[in-house]
């Protein structure tokens, strides 16, 4: 049985002034966020696109540390590549060991400021110390990735 309280309630449904309302304050809603969400989202991308960078540079001093031996990383066009390095400098041979891939970085940044290639020693430092400025196209903001001779790679 249905209490006959709610058999006295208006079955009709909303009218059409409260759905005209509702769907105005929701569109003044999106509106107001959606500009502070695209803000976000281009930083977060950013951020990303940095971090995705750092790791694969680290990634070059964990080969150097398990091969013992140097290794030289180069970065272009959005890929990072692992080559033989001898003493300081890159010999532009491709590194044949597992895990030495190139990486192509995702997300449609740009990296620039590449300077020298880094070469890792076989005990973990970097010669020369690197500078990267990984750059948003949309937005033109940017973000350094720093490679220390000490080897600390780090996003600022």
């Amino acid at each position: 049985m249905v209490p006959a309280g709610i058999r006295r309630l208006d079955a009709r449904g909303f009218g059409l002034l409260e759905l005209v309302v509702a769907l105005s304050v929701l569109t003044v809603l999106c509106w107001l966020a959606v500009p502070s969400l695209i803000g976000y989202w281009r930083e977060a991308t950013l951020r990303a696109a940095a971090t995705e960078l750092a790791s694969a540079v680290g990634h070059g001093r964990l080969l150097a540390i398990a091969l013992n031996a140097p290794v030289c990383v180069s970065v272009a066009r959005g890929v990072v590549r692992f080559g033989r390095a001898s003493g300081a400098a890159c010999s532009g041979v491709p590194l044949a060991a597992p895990g030495a891939q190139a990486i192509r970085l995702a997300g449609g940044a740009l990296v620039s400021d590449a300077g020298p290639e880094v070469v890792w020693s076989h005990l973990g430092a970097a010669t020369p110390a690197g500078n990267y400025a990984v750059t948003d196209p949309a937005s033109g903001r940017t973000r350094r990735v720093v490679v220390a001779a000490s080897g600390r790679v780090s996003v600022r």
